[in-house]
């Protein structure tokens, strides 16, 4: 008898506009209450357009998926159903809990979520389907998920096609595919897959993490801007909470 499928709820509230400018960054990835989020799936640091969780990049230890050797269709996989399993006392980092999965009781059933990039998803095949079928590898990417700080999460590249220029955490500040400029994060190949911390980082991404550090290098600098964004929306930007928040940090050459 094979593994028997079963509907599973995963509930999610996320505020739809961060504040990158908060006395308290960085801050854990799977942070929901402190940033007003909630989440009913403990290990999940993001949620993907379509609802489906997105947990951080280690699965089952303290090495990423692909030092695992996980084999991720989409991005993803399925969490085998657990049975007879009497769930420990939570972690002392409470951030990284939530309702446990399913129903009442010991165990829970298997449940897809991600960890790397889902690659199938339209955001990502937009530049990767070939220029000349409508491809736009040249143009910044389009998000595809909400981090549980409030910002959004873009597929690979960035204006122009170039690499994003992000921080410890994962994101940055730049113009976005709607030209706006905003803080916001860039999925990668390479670990941590999305983010590492909610940003900006500062420099202290280190500080958020448990067992393994999966930081991102980042850019040298406590802030990082890509390349080429016009000061002038970037100030207007973070106006709205600090107009003098820039000045406190350390800033890359953009």
């Amino acid at each position: 008898v094979g593994d028997i499928w079963v509907p599973l709820k995963s509930t999610y509230k996320i505020i739809l506009k961060g504040n990158p400018t908060r006395s308290d960054r960085p801050g854990d990835m799977y942070d929901a209450e402190t940033v007003g989020s909630f989440k009913s799936q403990g290990p999940v640091a993001a949620v993907a357009m379509n609802g489906i969780g997105i947990q951080g990049p280690n699965d089952a230890g303290d090495v990423s998926i692909d030092e695992a050797g996980f084999q991720l269709t989409c991005g993803g996989h399925v969490t085998p159903p657990l049975a007879d399993v009497t769930p420990g006392p939570p972690p002392h980092n409470s951030k990284r809990q939530g309702p446990p999965p399913g129903p009442p009781g010991p165990g829970g059933p298997p449940m897809y979520h991600y960890h790397k990039s889902p690659e199938c998803l339209d955001p990502f095949r937009n530049a990767s389907s070939g220029y000349d079928h409508g491809a736009q590898p040249y143009k910044h990417a389009q998000p595809f998920a909400w981090s549980l700080d409030g910002f959004k999460v873009y597929a690979y590249q960035d204006v122009g096609g170039a690499a994003p220029i992000v921080d410890e955490c994962g994101g940055h500040f730049g113009e976005t595919d709607t030209g706006e400029v905003e803080y916001h994060y860039h999925s990668r190949v390479i670990t941590p897959y999305h983010q590492a911390c909610q940003g900006p980082s500062l420099g202290k991404c280190a500080g958020t993490q448990e067992g393994t550090n999966f930081c991102h290098p980042g850019c040298g600098a406590d802030i990082c801007v890509q390349p080429g964004t016009d000061e002038g929306k970037l100030r207007e930007y973070l106006a709205q909470w600090d107009p003098e928040w820039l000045g406190k940090y350390t800033v890359n050459d953009y």
